[in-house]
C-alpha cells in the first residue's frame, strides 16, 4: 500500500502547484464564457449548453489540461535527480507510477467538480434546473473525466518514453493535434482511400437518375453506392474511436439527443474511453519499471 503515500504526496503536489490553479483558472473561465453565451441566445436549458460547450471549448481546453498535467510527472523526476533519491527509500517503481496515476486521476476529478459547481451556479442565476437537467449534467461530468485522463494518459506514456519535459511536451502537443484536429478533419478521406473510389454513375447526370428509376442499372448503382458509403461510415466510426475529441464529442451529444439521434450506439465510444487510458497506463508501466536510470 505504499503507492498510497506516493499518490497522497503528488495529489498535494499537483493541487498545489501553481500550473494547476492557473489551468483550473483557465478552465472555469471557459466554462462560465461558454454557459453564459449559450443562455444569452435565449434558449435556457441543458441541451445547448452541453452540446455547443462540450464540443467546442471543453473538448479543446480540457485536453489541453490533461496534456499539461501528465507530461512532465516522471521526465520532471528524471531532470531534478529526485528519482533517484526516491527509489533508495523502501519503494519500488511500480508504486511510483501507480501513485503517480491515482493521484492525476483524483486531480482531474476536483477539477471537473470544481469547474461543474461553477457552472450549476451560472445556471442557476437564469433558471431552476430540473431534475432531467442535474441528471445531463451528472453525465456530463463521469464522461468528463475519463476524457481528461485518457489525454493526461496520452502524455503521462509521452513522459515515461522520452528523456526531458521540452520533448515530451512538443510530442504531446503534437499528438493532441493529430487526434483532436487531423484525424477528425480528414478520417473521412482516409476512408475512402481504403474503401477505394465510388461506383461511377452509368449515365453520367444524377438528374437523369430519378426519370430511369426502374432501369436495372439504376437500381444495381444505388445498391453499390449505398454499400460503397457504408463501408466508408464504418470506416470513419472505426477511426474516431482514436480521436478523444470525436468520442467526447459524440457521447454528449447523445445525452441530450432525441428521436433517432437517442438510438446512436455509443458503446464504442464509452469503451476507448477505458481501454485507451488502460492500455497507455500499461505501457508507460512497462516502460518505467524497466528502463535504467
Amino acid at each position: 500500500m505504499r503507492f498510497l503515500i506516493v499518490a497522497k504526496k503528488e495529489f498535494i503536489d499537483i493541487i498545489s502547484s501553481r500550473r494547476f490553479i492557473a489551468l483550473l483558472a483557465t478552465m472555469v473561465v471557459f466554462f462560465l464564457m461558454s454557459v453564459l453565451q449559450t443562455l444569452n441566445t435565449g434558449r435556457i436549458s441543458t441541451a445547448p449548453i452541453i452540446g455547443f460547450f462540450g464540443s467546442s471549448s471543453l473538448a479543446f481546453v480540457g485536453g489541453i489540461f490533461g496534456i499539461a498535467l501528465g507530461f512532465d510527472l516522471i521526465t520532471r523526476e528524471k531532470e531534478s535527480g529526485t528519482l533517484r533519491t526516491l527509489l533508495t527509500h523502501p519503494i519500488f517503481r511500480d508504486e511510483i507510477v501507480i501513485g503517480k496515476a491515482i493521484a492525476a486521476f483524483f486531480a482531474i476529478c476536483i477539477a471537473v467538480a470544481v469547474n461543474f459547481l461553477f457552472m450549476l451556479g451560472a445556471l442557476t442565476m437564469r433558471y431552476t434546473p430540473s431534475f432531467e437537467d442535474f441528471a445531463n449534467l451528472g453525465k456530463m461530468m463521469l464522461v468528463t473525466i475519463p476524457y481528461l485522463y485518457t489525454f493526461f494518459s496520452i502524455a503521462f506514456l509521452i513522459s515515461a518514453l522520452v528523456k526531458n519535459s521540452s520533448t515530451s511536451l512538443t510530442v504531446a502537443i503534437g499528438v493532441f493535434i493529430v487526434l483532436a484536429l487531423l484525424l477528425p478533419l480528414f478520417s473521412n478521406y482516409i476512408a475512402q482511400a481504403i474503401v477505394g473510389p465510388a461506383p461511377e454513375n452509368p449515365f453520367g447526370d444524377f438528374r437523369n437518375l430519378g426519370n430511369l428509376s426502374d432501369d436495372p442499372r439504376v437500381r444495381s448503382y444505388v445498391q453499390e453506392m449505398r454499400s460503397y458509403m457504408e463501408r466508408v461510415q464504418s470506416i470513419t466510426s472505426s477511426l474516431s474511436i482514436f480521436s478523444p475529441v470525436s468520442s467526447y464529442s459524440t457521447i454528449l451529444n447523445s445525452i441530450t439527443a432525441s428521436g433517432y439521434f437517442r438510438t446512436v450506439d455509443i458503446t464504442k465510444n464509452l469503451l476507448s474511453f477505458v481501454i485507451i487510458p488502460v492500455v497507455l497506463f500499461a505501457l508507460a508501466y512497462f516502460r518505467f519499471t524497466r528502463e535504467e536510470i
